[in-house]
């Protein structure tokens, strides 16, 4: 993709359920999803790639995934995908891989910069951990390409983002994941789901953002669970080739259902 910017869209957290009915603390899931693709589609910079970061699905059937196939046809842009601790990887691979637009894949060179896509499921878990499998992977891509500005996506966040009940189920050997980065220049950037919320750090000299939910959006820097009355929001990073990154959030204009404030969890 020769280009003098590239623009890739991060969405995520979508938790469908094969129903269209169906509400996740008074979302529906389903609108709210669609109300970030239309605010999407109003955007003249439109995405060369988008990324779909995990929690797909909050049901695990294929209905959920199914309309994920829908909605990335419509957009006619290529899009690729990592897990969250709510997918079913086995129905998620086998629904998306047959769709012409979604790819099922762990790399992508974009001129100088490369995407490495990681897998922080642990089964049957929602906490995140990188298996030894991933980390070989994620050093590999690193060494193979040293020229090329690395951006790595996975689902859990790897740092604290300051709510207690949130950060227990964050990446737990991100330790390991900071000793490979370090080890290498061309590590730029991380993206992430999981925390339904924007947020944005640093380690390492390393920026870190998340994106917030397409549905619910936790509270932040809250001990315990609570939801937050913002709208729904993508991510948009733009990748210049003199290795400058840029990126923002663009939120609907209003909260989507009806907002619990007394909710305990989902």
């Amino acid at each position: 993709m020769p280009r003098d910017v590239i623009r890739i869209v991060q969405i995520t957290d979508m938790h469908l359920f094969s129903n269209t009915e169906d509400v996740l603390l008074g979302v529906n899931t389903y609108q709210s999803f669609q109300t970030v693709l239309d605010l999407l589609k109003l955007d003249e910079t439109q995405p060369d790639l988008i990324l779909l970061s995990g929690d797909l699905s909050q049901d695990h059937k294929k209905g959920a995934y199914e309309y994920i196939v829908e909605a990335i046809q419509s957009l006619g842009i290529p899009a690729c995908y990592v897990p969250g601790n709510h997918d079913d990887i086995e129905v998620m691979n086998e629904v998306l891989s047959s769709s012409t637009q979604i790819m099922r894949l762990k790399h992508l060179l974009l001129d100088q910069w490369q995407l490495i896509l990681l897998n922080s499921q642990k089964p049957k878990s929602v906490e995140g951990y990188l298996a030894r499998t991933e980390l070989d992977f994620l050093e590999d891509c690193l060494k193979q390409y040293p020229s090329h500005r690395a951006i790595v996506v996975f689902h859990h966040q790897p740092m604290l983002v300051g709510s207690p009940w949130l950060d227990s189920s964050r990446l737990q050997n991100a330790d390991e994941l900071w000793s490979i980065l370090s080890r290498h220049p061309n590590s730029h950037t991380v993206l992430f789901g999981h925390v339904h919320q924007e947020f944005q750090s640093e380690k390492n000299g390393i920026p870190c953002f998340s994106t917030p939910s397409t549905c619910i959006q936790f509270k932040r820097n809250s001990v315990d669970f609570a939801l937050e009355k913002l709208p729904p929001a993508y991510r948009w990073i733009d990748l210049y080739q003199n290795g400058e990154l840029k990126t923002g959030i663009s939120r609907a204009a209003h909260y989507i259902g009806f907002f619990d404030a007394e909710s305990k969890g989902y």
